[in-house]
């Protein structure tokens, strides 16, 4: 007991109460602080003096707390448990006690307290009472509170995030922190990889170059290290990443570490580079497209475009067959459509050291069309030649084959014309893509290139249809469907081109009109009858509107443009046929002749009302429910004529 005794004597303060509460000394100092509330409690915790800070933090007067007991500070949870008179019997044992916790003040508002107790012994070595010090926290309580929330916020929002990888390494490069994004994107769990380097993420020869420690070094000199690069998973596999390196520091300035954020753009790299070679494949279609349009020699077309398949898919055994040819083992074939005649020419054949995609498959699929044109065009040339050796026995054919030779080389005059216009906008996109290694507008100049590729196709299609319709070679293909769902839709996409030409379009069209046509071929009418519009519309508004009862449909199609003379009319929907100059319009002149023969194959009709600066009005009437198309061979004989 006297050990203890003399224990808890050694931890408090000898004064006589009676004399230190009659001190001006004390009271003079103790007034003089205004941020802390400095008192005086009886053995039993009864208020005894009370400074300016006690009444400045817990809004008492003096006269209103002294000779209270303190335990109106505490909260009534503190109450309830006893907690101030344990923190008085601590003090008293020990000599001092402190904590933090919640005070209440005269108004009822509660503050975060730091609070320090101490024991006052008297004379006799008893506890006569002890000085309580209490400071006002709240404001930096409330501080760490946000900074706590914050820095939680952020863990949440890292946490939260999944399509990157965003964590933490030392200055040395071991990994500090890991986010779901990190493991689902490199495939180790925060166990596995924390305290590991990031060295593990780079291709072995990356590492052997000492490549991660060169990137936390420009970081640290620079500011940020940035590239796109290949990375590794857990799993050994390789991934287009890209990277961002940021040095973190404190606020003098000390380097604690690196912020690394890393995303997986694998699949934007192989859309480019699958957009690259679709437009290289497109680019080398067009060159075989005009070689064919200038070289009349079939056999050299052909060995041409061989030369192309083998050079665009790195192939060596590309085969053009025969009609009863075979194609060697293993190879990948796409038919050839020519005339019945020379239709012995039947498929493009190639042998592939790797899988074909997609994009290959339509590449050959344009090769084969190009020598489908060039032997449609040499059957049309030995028509001609046939006429031209018949001219002296009958001079009506004569005249005929001379006009079938100025048509043939007025189509050979535009359609050069046609494909070389988008050919050197094609080459201008990839001259300038070459330039360029801005990956933003890269793929913007990529998709210029590809819709000059497009263009290009729909100019050959065109070429096609016609060498199909002059072999009574169209099929329809009939379905039911809602004509007024195709009008819309294809509407939809010429509303960006009729904005760009200011020619706004308006549609008339009912909810529903279902019939039974061929969706694709009738999808072809619309696009031609818009583009004329678009084109020729003086960027004023064109009107869309669909009629319909229960045994035919109507479509008009009008424009405010510039439209046709009385004397063209009659000859519009002609092959090669075009009622502007070229040099204003171009094109060539054979839209309204194929949008003829698909309207007459569904046994409908087509006219056309116009006045000169007036515009025109193309009318289209089908039967709503077409059993079967009229016979094709009658349908070509009336579109040739």
């Amino acid at each position: 007991m006297i050990t203890q005794w003399d224990s808890m004597q050694s931890h408090g303060v000898h004064v006589d109460l009676k004399e230190l509460l009659a001190s001006p000394g004390f009271r003079a100092v103790a007034d003089s602080v205004r941020d802390y509330a400095i008192f005086l409690l009886d053995a039993n915790g009864v208020v005894l003096t009370w400074n300016t800070g006690a009444q400045h933090i817990k809004g008492y007067a003096p006269r209103e707390i002294i000779g209270q007991s303190f335990t109106r500070f505490y909260t009534e949870q503190d109450r309830a448990a006893g907690r101030p008179h344990v923190l008085l019997a601590e003090a008293a044992r020990n000599g001092r006690v402190e904590e933090e916790g919640w005070r209440v003040r005269s108004d009822g508002s509660c503050f975060w307290a730091d609070v320090v107790i101490s024991r006052l012994i008297g004379p006799d070595g008893s506890v006569v009472g002890f000085m309580k010090v209490t400071r006002d926290l709240t404001d930096r309580r409330r501080a760490e509170e946000a900074l706590r929330q914050s820095e939680e916020r952020l863990r949440l929002m890292v946490d939260a995030v999944t399509d990157y990888a965003i964590f933490m390494l030392d200055r040395q490069g071991r990994v500090a922190s890991w986010n779901p994004g990190a493991q689902r994107l490199n495939g180790y769990s925060a166990r596995e990889i924390i305290g590991e380097h990031f060295s593990r993420f780079y291709p072995p020869e990356h590492a052997r170059e000492s490549r991660p420690e060169r990137e936390l070094e420009i970081a640290t000199t620079i500011g940020r290290f940035e590239e796109d690069a290949w990375r590794v998973r857990k799993d050994g596999s390789r991934f287009w990443a890209s990277v961002v390196l940021t040095p973190v520091r404190n606020a003098e300035g000390t380097l604690l570490g690196f912020a690394k954020v890393t995303r997986d753009l694998t699949a934007r790299k192989r859309v480019a580079e699958e957009m690259v070679e679709r437009a290289r494949q497109q680019e080398a279609i067009s060159e075989l497209g005009l070689f064919a349009l200038r070289t009349p020699e079939l056999a050299l077309v052909m060995e041409r475009a061989v030369r192309t398949v083998q050079e665009i898919l790195h192939v060596e055994d590309v085969r053009v067959l025969r009609g009863d040819d075979k194609p060697p083992p293993g190879a990948r074939s796409v038919p050839i459509h020519g005339p019945e005649r020379l239709s012995d020419f039947g498929a493009l054949s190639v042998s592939p050291s790797r899988p074909l995609a997609a994009n290959d498959f339509s590449f050959l699929q344009a090769v084969a069309n190009v020598i489908a044109a060039a032997v449609a065009r040499a059957g049309l040339e030995e028509q001609v030649r046939v006429a031209e050796r018949e001219r002296i026995a009958e001079r009506g054919r004569a005249t005929e084959a001379q006009e079938a030779l100025q048509q043939r080389d007025e189509f050979i005059s535009v359609a050069a014309h046609e494909l070389r216009t988008p050919l050197t906008a094609l080459q201008l996109k990839l001259q300038s893509l070459e330039r360029t290694s801005n990956p933003d507008r890269r793929i913007e100049r990529l998709g210029g290139a590809v819709r000059q590729t497009e263009r290009l196709s729909r100019l050959i299609e065109r070429l096609l249809d016609v060498s199909r319709i002059a072999q009574g070679r169209v099929e329809m293909a009939l379905e039911r469907f809602d004509l007024s769902a195709l009008v819309r839709q294809v509407a939809d996409d010429f509303r960006d081109p009729s904005l760009e030409s200011r020619a706004p379009l308006q549609l008339d069209v009912p909810e529903r009109v279902e019939g039974c046509w061929d969706r694709l071929r009738l999808e072809q009418v619309l696009v031609n009858l818009l583009s004329n519009a678009v084109k020729y519309g003086a960027g004023k508004p064109i009107v869309v509107s669909l009629e319909a009862d229960d045994h035919k449909v109507r479509l008009k199609v009008a424009d405010r443009g510039i439209g046709i003379a009385p004397d063209d009319v009659d000859r519009i929907f002609g092959r090669f046929q075009r009622a502007a100059p070229i040099r204003n319009y171009g094109g060539l002149g054979l839209g309204l002749y194929i949008t003829r023969y698909i309207v007459e194959a569904h046994r409908g009709s087509i006219a056309v009302e116009s006045e000169l600066e007036h515009g025109s009005t193309f009318v289209v009437e089908l039967p709503r429910w077409s059993i079967k198309p009229v016979d094709e061979h009658e349908t070509a004989a009336r579109a040739q004529a």
